[in-house]
């Protein structure tokens, strides 16, 4: 069965490669190429895609939330992102279920390789680069931000990571839901979280849990 792929990315040289590399994986294939946000959802609404390789800090005008909604929009789409580096704007992407993989150019053919059997099988591919380097930020982060943080704040946040309800962590803790609303209010303001699901997230990346 011939697989539809995207390749979003202005830089040409890559393209190229990343071609070489997909022919070699499909049996049957159609790949087209484009470098704007206009072009993709044009293409997108056009066409049945079943691949997206995308560089987000590539392609023109697009924003995080256009690339999230193209899951919402086009479900069959499984969306890889390909990058030099990740900062903050592609960082939050390894924690959506959205993005189907998360792979560094500079990569061996193998990676794409392993990446396109494991999100064949519909699961998520994060590769050990992106891994690593996330984790050496993280722990420098953690560092950084868990100093401003107390003890107690920090026994609170690891209970919300694990998805504990108010009521739960008041009777874990031995306080009263009011104190904790009250701790948790502070928490927020520290780590500019503004709901309890980023809270869980900042601990996430910050490896306090």
């Amino acid at each position: 069965m011939k697989s539809n792929i995207i390749i979003a990315d202005s830089q040409n040289l890559y393209r190229i490669g990343l071609k070489h590399v997909l022919k070699k994986h499909f049996n049957s294939l159609t790949i087209t190429e484009l470098s704007t946000k206009r072009e993709l959802i044009k293409t997108l609404n056009n066409t049945e895609i079943d691949y997206l390789f995308i560089d987000v800090n590539n392609v023109i005008d697009i924003e995080k939330r256009d690339v999230l909604n193209i899951n919402k929009l086009f479900p069959t789409c499984r969306i890889i992102i390909i990058t030099c580096f990740h900062n903050e704007f592609e960082d939050e992407f390894l924690y959506k279920k959205e993005i189907s993989g998360y792979i560094c150019k500079n990569s061996q053919e193998q990676v794409f390789y392993e990446a396109l059997i494991k999100i064949q099988r519909n699961d998520r591919y994060i590769c050990n680069q992106i891994l690593n380097s996330v984790l050496e930020n993280n722990l420098v982060k953690q560092q950084n931000d868990c100093n401003h943080l107390t003890t107690r704040e920090i026994e609170i946040l690891k209970l919300i990571a694990q998805g504990k309800t108010g009521n739960q962590i008041a009777s874990i803790l031995f306080i009263s839901v009011h104190t904790f609303r009250t701790h948790r209010k502070n928490i927020m303001k520290k780590t500019s979280a503004n709901s309890t699901s980023k809270l869980g997230l900042y601990a996430l990346k910050s490896s306090i849990v």
